[in-house]
């Protein structure tokens, strides 16, 4: 089964650019261990240089194109910048595979490695035709002695994990096939009841929400087609929206964001209790990505 976001891929073309705004503005530390500095890790399979940036129990996987007839490359190309793919981290890849290739979801990458190597990783990637959009990879840490390592933990600022990570598709059922029926994640009917999830008024969409280890993801479908949200669909069709950081001071976050020159999305509302905060940076300043920064307060 699926038991957490293992990371979400970005693609990039300037790695230089890439480490100035996640670590030095957002203040991420890169897993030096995986992929030390300055250039990362090289992965032959797409021709791409990663640097690995733990975000709470996920990461945030960089990818420098190196190949302009490679997949990334072609992406890069073809969409520029910004979100690239979700990995999912699996507790039996063989198994989450086989669900997937049953259900009808196309692979494209079959399992790295063995069932029974010592260590290391395994890694298998669906086509994005069969996952709303986006390119989907499962990610499985295989044991040491028997025992599968935790994950490192990262913050930067008071960012302490991916509050969630949204994606946009035109009506529930799809995404509900996808994500319940395939992956094995439950809606969260408590903040999101079906049949009609949550309406939010200031982008007129309706959500539903699928909690993945500390992290969820959360789907929106438009109800105009005038929104901000709406015009992304209608132009870039399904697929990865933006991700969402959570803040433990969301005032701190967006000040320090603001000072370094990122362009906010309207005003972070007040602190109401039992309410929830958040902002939006624009994808311009982020190198493609529409950032959501998230504070919950408490109840008084």
């Amino acid at each position: 089964m699926f038991t957490r976001i293992h990371h979400v891929g970005l693609v990039v073309g300037d790695l230089e650019a890439a480490k100035a705004l996640w670590l030095d503005t957002y203040g991420f530390k890169v897993d030096e261990s995986r992929s030390p500095l300055p250039d990362g890790r090289h992965v032959s399979l797409d021709d791409v240089n990663i640097l690995d940036i733990p975000v709470g129990e996920s990461e945030l996987e960089i990818n420098k194109a190196n190949d302009s007839a490679s997949g990334t490359g072609r992406f890069l190309e073809r969409r520029g910048q910004g979100p690239h793919h979700v990995c999912l981290f699996s507790d039996d890849i063989d198994a989450d595979v086989k669900r997937l290739v049953d259900a009808g979801n196309q692979l494209i990458v079959p399992p790295t490695g063995s069932p029974d190597q010592e260590g290391g990783s395994r890694v298998a990637f669906f086509h994005p035709r069969t996952n709303l959009g986006f390119l989907l990879e499962i990610w499985q840490n295989m044991p040491v002695n028997g025992v599968v390592p935790d994950p490192p933990r990262g913050q930067g600022g008071q960012f302490t994990h991916y509050h969630h990570v949204g994606i946009v598709c035109h009506n529930f059922d799809e995404a509900l096939s996808l994500f319940r029926d395939q992956y094995g994640i439950a809606v969260n009917e408590e903040s999101s009841e079906l049949p009609d999830g949550r309406f939010v008024e200031s982008d007129n969409v309706r959500i539903i929400e699928f909690p993945i280890g500390e992290s969820m993801f959360e789907i929106s479908v438009p109800t105009d087609e005038t929104s901000g949200t709406a015009r992304f669909l209608a132009s870039r069709g399904t697929g990865i929206h933006h991700v969402c950081f959570y803040s433990q001071d969301i005032e701190y976050d967006t000040n320090r964001l603001r000072n370094a020159g990122l362009q906010q999305l309207g005003e972070l509302g007040p602190a109401r209790p039992g309410a929830s905060r958040v902002t939006f940076f624009h994808p311009k300043s982020n190198m493609g990505v529409l950032v959501e920064l998230w504070q919950d307060i408490p109840s008084a």
